[in-house]
């Protein structure tokens, strides 16, 4: 009953977090801090990653040079505080929600938006997916990460943690964020595999 109510309280709290977060992300590229470069064609999305403090890392998600139907190889591009860039080319066909890093997943929800797979949600599914994983670390149902190292390392069970999640959203009445929850696992179930 207590972790009911925590899970209730946490889920309110978040939800508001969400919103202020994602306005002030699209304020800013709506302001003009994208580079003039991220508008070239082969771009699939933006997203960010939480790290310690107040640092954040900036992805882009982009068709890699080699892509095709038959090859679906997204490219993610990770700015560090530190100025540089990583470059991690994703395979699609081995990504499995069921085990995969924040990195693979961010790869994953663009390339499904992309194709017209995705959530439709305004944001993207990557977003929405951010949204369900925030709102779950501090449920304490998905580990905490906030370096680069966890990002690209740390294999998790998205399919279970947004279960999980929607049990939560129903149980205190959040009907639009439990539905975001299914458009997530609808989006997922041709990815997972053994």
């Amino acid at each position: 009953m207590i972790l009911e109510t925590v899970n209730k309280v946490n889920v309110g709290f978040y939800t508001s977090e969400y919103r202020k977060t994602t306005t002030n992300q699209h304020a800013n590229f709506s302001a003009g801090e994208v580079n003039a470069s991220d508008a070239d064609e082969r771009l699939l999305g933006i997203g960010f990653l939480k790290g310690s403090g107040n640092m954040h890392y900036g992805m882009r998600a982009e068709y890699a040079e080699n892509y095709s139907v038959d090859n679906p190889i997204i490219t993610v591009k990770v700015q560090k505080g530190n100025g540089k860039t990583d470059e991690y080319n994703i395979d699609i066909r081995k990504v499995n929600p069921q085990t995969a890093n924040e990195i693979e997943m961010f790869a994953l929800c663009n390339y499904a938006d992309a194709n017209g797979n995705g959530t439709g949600g305004t944001f993207g599914s990557w977003q929405t997916l951010n949204y369900y994983r925030n709102n779950a670390m501090h449920n304490g149902y998905f580990e905490m990460t906030n370096t680069m190292d966890h990002f690209k390392n740390v294999k998790q069970d998205w399919v279970s943690m947004i279960g999980a999640m929607i049990d939560d959203y129903m149980n205190s009445g959040l009907f639009r964020q439990a539905m975001d929850g299914r458009m997530l696992l609808g989006m997922f179930s041709s990815f997972i595999h053994d």
